[in-house]
């Protein structure tokens, strides 16, 4: 049997997870206030995009996630679906604990790139970049064309921004 304890704050769920109280290892905590949801033990971890003062885990498979946590999958499970029964937002890397329970609206969806992903969406990205310098030399920069390529260049500099690689010099 679990139990689910609710909390004012994460700061509060922190500590009652480090007392000789009622909090027990793998109990589930919730911090509605802050969003956040986690599992008690002596470091006690969120599962949510918020953590406030319980500890967040960096992005990772689900394996190598299990290895780092003092958690099994059935604890994380449980901390997800009381999640998603408060319809937080839950860290990307733990949606897959979700029990079959629950139906995941389209709003909890996030989709996510892989890393070859990136590497081929960068290198379209710089491909219609190059494209476009070419064509600018021969534009006037002030006529309809001139200013479309201008624009043209920005977004795609920002698209490579968000994708989380430098970005390089529109002109």
């Amino acid at each position: 049997m679990y139990r689910v304890h609710h909390f004012a704050s994460s700061q509060e769920a922190y500590e009652a997870s480090l007392d000789e109280g009622p909090v027990r290892e793998d109990d589930v905590l919730v911090i509605p206030a802050e969003g956040v949801v986690g599992l008690a033990s002596t470091d006690p971890v969120a599962i949510t995009t918020a953590s406030g003062a319980l500890k967040a885990f960096p992005p990772m498979g689900r394996d190598m996630l299990l290895a780092e946590l003092a958690h099994n999958a059935v604890a994380v499970g449980r901390a997800v679906d009381e999640a998603l029964r408060h319809r937080l937002a839950i860290a990307d890397h733990f949606l897959s604990f979700a029990g079959p329970a629950h139906l995941l609206l389209s709003s909890e969806v996030r989709r996510t790139l892989t890393q070859g992903d990136i590497m081929v969406t960068t290198d379209a990205l710089d491909r219609r970049i190059t494209a476009l310098r070419e064509r600018a030399v021969s534009v006037d920069p002030d006529s309809s064309e001139g200013l479309f390529i201008a624009q043209a260049l920005c977004q795609l500099a920002g698209a490579r921004e968000r994708l989380g690689i430098d970005p390089r010099p529109t002109r």
